[in-house]
């Protein structure tokens, strides 16, 4: 659902520019869900398949850098949007930087305001549980224990519920922004990408962890400000992103 949703979000909202989103392989070999995943573009996120895409197929990839722990960060608002509230969001994830190096793969940050908002979760995990009080201390380990098994099994297995406690999504107002690329080097030098068929931003092979640092910071950056700029417009004024 977690890859559902995203892939149906930039169908919608961006159809001249979305490629190919990728989702968990177990999403992609559920029998109906994977006819639909397909139907979006989506694709499994593993390294193969994002080169492919990448440098091949040469198309635009979406993709949600946080995965499956994200999901298990998430909660819906109960509460006036008016109000302050923490998103969490896990998005420092280096491979994805690396990639874009090695393939001069241009990085656009993109955030949804209200998508945690569609659905409530029963067993969330919260990143300070030193501040969990003591009644639900259950719930907690509850939590982490099923976001342990979602990562040994590559796939988000979450009980969440929505209208009527039923999986219907409840309907919040969705705004999503788009920030300027990110190049993966900063000198924006171009050089023919690996089919020669079109120009792309400047790749390394092998980048250092040096490289792959700087490329983060300034992503991790960009993503912050993002979120800054366009909260009040979009009815989070008082809320606070937290990146983890």
């Amino acid at each position: 659902l977690h890859g559902f949703i995203w892939g149906a979000i930039c169908h919608q909202l961006l159809p001249d520019l979305y490629g190919t989103g990728c989702a968990t392989e177990i999403a992609m070999r559920l029998p109906v869900l994977r006819h639909v995943l397909h139907y979006l573009s989506t694709r499994p996120a593993d390294k193969k398949g994002l080169l492919h895409m990448l440098q091949i197929k040469e198309e635009n990839l979406f993709i949600l850098p946080g995965g499956v722990a994200e999901i298990f960060y998430s909660r819906r608002r109960n509460q006036p949007d008016s109000l302050p509230f923490t998103q969490t969001i896990k998005a420092r994830r280096y491979g994805l930087m690396k990639l874009s190096l090695q393939t001069g793969a241009r990085i656009f940050p993109a955030f949804v305001f209200g998508a945690s908002d569609m659905l409530d979760q029963l067993f969330h995990v919260e990143q300070n549980d030193a501040s969990k009080e003591k009644d639900a201390k259950t719930s907690f380990d509850v939590g982490r224990m099923m976001q342990s098994i979602s990562r040994k099994l590559k796939g988000g297995i979450a009980l969440y519920y929505g209208q009527y406690y039923l999986p219907i999504p409840h309907t919040p107002k969705l705004s999503m922004v788009l920030g300027d690329p990110i190049y993966p080097v900063e000198n924006n030098t171009s050089e023919r990408n690996v089919n020669g068929s079109k120009l792309t931003c400047k790749r390394i092979a092998n980048p250092t962890d040096a490289q792959v640092n700087e490329l983060m910071d300034r992503y991790v950056n960009a993503l912050q400000c993002l979120f800054e700029q366009y909260k009040v417009e979009a009815g989070y004024p008082n809320d606070t992103l937290v990146i983890t």
